[in-house]
């Protein structure tokens, strides 16, 4: 069971890579240029996937959340307006780099785990680790889809980041 969970989270961090790539190939303004979307920019969305990631490696580091009160909401978000303020006005390269860091610390939380299923509270809710890790993959690839839709309305094609195409990349 690790070994897959490890498959879809190495999934997520090659296609945040490709991402990244595809992105430090078009010019900044592309990239930093408002659109009528999900997210103002399509860095933005990026940094949304960045900071989502790093939400969730910091709630697996302290066991999980077992209250959400009003004092741990405001903590939240204030720890969330740190981290986008600590994006503000790098170049996707530097935000690609921050995101591979990143990914490099979740898998070795995952390599850790003795137990993928143990369960870890969220307020009022519990959920086993592998749900969550597989919850991080989901919302990086529909993010990921926000970006190839935002490229596809700013003229430019996206590049292909499903899953299906990088286990087929894997048996090349």
């Amino acid at each position: 069971m690790k070994s897959y969970v490890l498959q879809q989270l190495d999934y997520h961090v090659w296609a945040n890579q490709k991402v990244c790539a595809y992105l430090k190939e078009l010019s900044e303004e592309i990239y930093r240029k408002e659109v009528t979307s999900v997210f103002p920019t399509i860095y933005d969305a990026m940094v949304h996937i960045y900071v989502v990631d790093r939400g969730w490696l910091s709630f697996f580091e302290v066991g999980g959340v077992t209250e959400i009160s009003a004092e741990y909401l405001e903590r939240l978000k204030d720890s969330i307006d740190a981290m986008v303020a600590e994006t503000a006005g790098i170049r996707i390269e530097e935000l690609g780099q921050m995101m591979n860091g990143l990914a490099s610390q979740l898998r070795v939380f995952v390599e850790q785990q003795e137990d993928i299923e143990a369960i870890y509270p969220s307020g009022g809710f519990n959920s086993r680790c592998i749900d969550y890790i597989q919850h991080i993959v989901n919302h990086g690839t529909y993010h990921r889809g926000n970006v190839t839709a935002m490229l596809r309305q700013l003229g430019h094609p996206g590049t292909p980041t499903d899953y299906g195409f990088y286990l087929y990349t894997l048996s090349q």
